[in-house]
């Protein structure tokens, strides 16, 4: 499985299917993917840190996510059609 897609068939399971499809058919999709690749793991190592910013930067790469994951069921939802 490629790295990229990992977090992502994590979160969506019974996706994982066309999820596959997609990053190889549509680059727009494999650069969220990317995106969101790099979003969870720069979250998971604020969620590690002590530094003072650490919880403000985890809230803000949560949102980050949260939009990510927005635009992938996005793609996933215009591939049904």
């Amino acid at each position: 499985m490629d790295d990229r897609m990992v977090h992502i068939q994590k979160r969506f399971p019974n996706k994982c299917d066309a999820i596959a499809c997609l990053m190889v058919e549509n680059p727009e999709f494999r650069t969220i993917c990317d995106d969101y690749h790099d979003c969870v793991q720069v979250c998971e190592y604020w969620m590690r840190s002590k530094a003072p910013e650490a919880e403000t930067r985890v809230n803000e790469y949560r949102n980050l996510i949260k939009e990510l994951e927005k635009e992938i069921v996005d793609f996933l939802q215009l591939l049904r059609k």
